[in-house]
C-alpha cells in the first residue's frame, strides 16, 4: 500500500520473486514525492551512508539493511544512468526526477504488477492467515468524498504509506492508523527537514542570500545539535540543507520551551584563528568607516545586518568603537544568536520524525512483530535521515527488503 519510493521498490522486488502483486495508491499518479525530491532532480541516494545520518529512537537497528542496499546497482539494473556529486549525493545523470519514476513504472509494467490509482486503504483486518483490506475510491475532485470500493483478500501486506509531510503530494497519517489497527504503536510525529521561522529582523533582511555556514540549535544554553553547509536566508527565516538538518531537533525542542539558533559565518576557523584574522585586519582600517572593514569578506547586505545586530553605526571609524570591538566582532561572526519561533509545518516538511518503533519490526526483513504477514517500510517507521538522499535511500532499502521477504 503506497505508490511512493518504498512502495515502488517493494512492488518491483516482490514481483521479481514471481509473487502476484497489487499496488494501491491513494493519489491518481505514482511517485509524486519522488518527482518533487531534490528540486525536481531526485537526490535518490548518497554514497556516504553512515549510521549518524539517521535519527529516531533506534535508527542503528536498520544499519545492515541500509548498508546492504546499493542504490546505483538497483537503478542501473533498471536502466537508469546516475552521477555522484562531490558531496556524495547521487542523482539521475539526466538531472530529471521523471527518469527515476519512468524506469520504475516500466519495470512494474514488465512484471505485470496491477496498479490501482485512486484506491485508498480505508481499513485492514485479519482474515485467517492473511488479511482483508477494504478500499475506498478516491474521486478526482477534492471536494468530493471517497466512496466505498471493494474488499481485497491478501496473503501479505506491505504498509508503505509514507509520512505526514507534503500533504499536497499525498502525505498524511492514514498509514499509521492502519498500523495501529493491527497492534502497532506510533511514536509522536513531528516535521523534519523543514525550514525554520526566525524572529530576528536582521536575519529576515538577508532574504535571498545563500552562504556556507555552521548552524547550531540551543535549548536554554545547551547545544542540541549542529550542522554545516548551505544556509538560505528567507523572508520568514532560514532554509537550505544546513537548516533542514537541524530542524528535527529544533521542532521537538520548541514543544518544550524557547529555542535559539546560532550562525557561524566562519566554520572553517577556530575561535583563536578568527580573532587573529579580525585583529590583523583592524590596524590598517582604523580610520575608515566600519562598513569598509567587511569589504572583501561579505556581501554588503550581510555586512549591514551584522553591524545592525551589534548596535553599531556603520559610518563610524573603527578606532572609535572601543578596545574590545575586535573581540566582540570575532565572537559575533562565529556565534550570531537569534530566536527560532517555529517551523513552516507539514506542507514543507521533507520528512517525518516519529512512527512505528524500530523494535516492532524485524530489522532485516521489515516484517511486523505484531502481525504475521505484515511489513512496514520507509516513513512508516521511526527513522528519518539528514538531507542529501538519506531518506530516499532508506525508502528504497526498506522496500526492497520487505518486498523480497513478503514474496518468499
Amino acid at each position: 500500500m503506497g505508490g511512493g519510493a518504498s512502495g515502488l521498490a517493494a512492488a518491483v522486488t516482490a514481483a521479481r520473486s514471481t509473487a502476484q502483486v497489487t499496488l494501491l495508491e491513494r493519489g491518481h499518479s505514482l511517485g509524486r514525492k519522488v518527482l518533487a525530491s531534490g528540486a525536481g532532480r531526485c537526490n535518490l541516494s548518497n554514497d556516504r551512508i553512515l549510521p549518524e545520518n539517521y535519527h529516531g529512537a533506534r535508527p542503528a537497528a536498520f544499519r545492515e539493511a541500509v548498508s546492504r542496499f546499493k542504490a546505483e546497482r538497483f537503478f542501473s539494473e533498471l536502466g537508469l544512468l546516475t552521477v555522484t556529486e562531490a558531496d556524495g549525493r547521487i542523482f539521475p545523470r539526466c538531472g530529471k526526477s521523471q527518469a527515476v519514476l519512468d524506469v520504475l513504472k516500466a519495470e512494474l509494467e514488465r512484471l505485470k504488477v496491477e496498479v490501482r490509482l485512486g484506491a485508498e486503504a480505508a481499513a485492514i483486518e485479519r482474515a485467517g492467515p492473511g488479511f482483508k483490506l477494504r478500499t475506498n475510491k478516491v474521486p478526482w475532485k477534492k471536494e468530493e468524498a471517497p466512496s466505498a470500493d471493494e474488499v481485497l483478500p491478501c496473503d501479505r501486506v506491505i504498509l508503505a504509506c509514507g509520512g505526514a509531510g507534503y500533504p499536497q503530494l499525498g502525505g498524511g497519517e492514514s498509514g499509521y492508523a492502519l498500523a495501529k489497527a493491527l497492534g502497532h504503536s506510533v511514536t509522536p510525529l513531528s516535521p523534519a527537514l523543514v525550514p525554520l521561522l526566525v524572529k530576528d529582523a536582521a536575519i529576515k533582511r538577508l532574504h535571498g542570500l545563500r552562504l556556507e555556514a555552521g548552524l547550531r540549535v540551543l535549548g536554554g544554553q545547551r547545544e542540541l545539535c549542529r550542522s554545516r553547509g548551505e544556509v538560505l536566508f528567507t523572508d520568514y527565516g532560514l532554509s537550505g540543507p544546513a537548516t533542514l538538518d537541524v530542524s528535527r531537533e529544533a521542532v521537538q525542542a520548541l514543544a518544550k520551551g524557547p529555542v535559539q539558533g546560532s550562525l557561524d559565518l566562519f566554520p572553517e576557523f577556530s575561535p583563536q584563528g578568527l580573532r587573529a584574522l579580525v585583529a590583523g585586519r583592524w590596524p590598517g582600517r582604523s580610520k575608515r568607516p566600519l562598513k569598509d572593514f567587511f569589504l572583501g569578506m561579505f556581501p554588503a547586505q550581510l555586512s549591514a545586518a551584522l553591524i545592525d545586530s551589534l548596535g553599531w553605526d556603520a559610518s563610524r571609524p573603527l578606532d572609535s568603537l572601543g578596545r574590545d570591538a575586535s573581540g566582540r566582532l570575532a565572537e559575533r561572526l562565529q556565534d550570531w544568536r537569534f530566536e527560532v519561533s517555529g517551523a513552516r509545518g507539514w506542507s514543507e516538511a521533507m520528512a517525518t520524525a516519529g512512527g512505528v518503533p524500530a523494535d516492532e519490526v524485524d530489522p532485516r526483513s521489515f516484517a511486523s512483530r505484531k502481525a504475521e504477514g505484515l511489513y512496514l517500510t520507509g516513513e512508516m517507521l521511526d527513522v528519518d535521515g539528514d538531507s542529501g538522499g538519506f531518506n530516499l535511500h532508506f525508502a528504497w532499502a526498506s522496500g526492497l527488503a520487505a518486498g523480497h521477504a513478503a514474496a518468499s
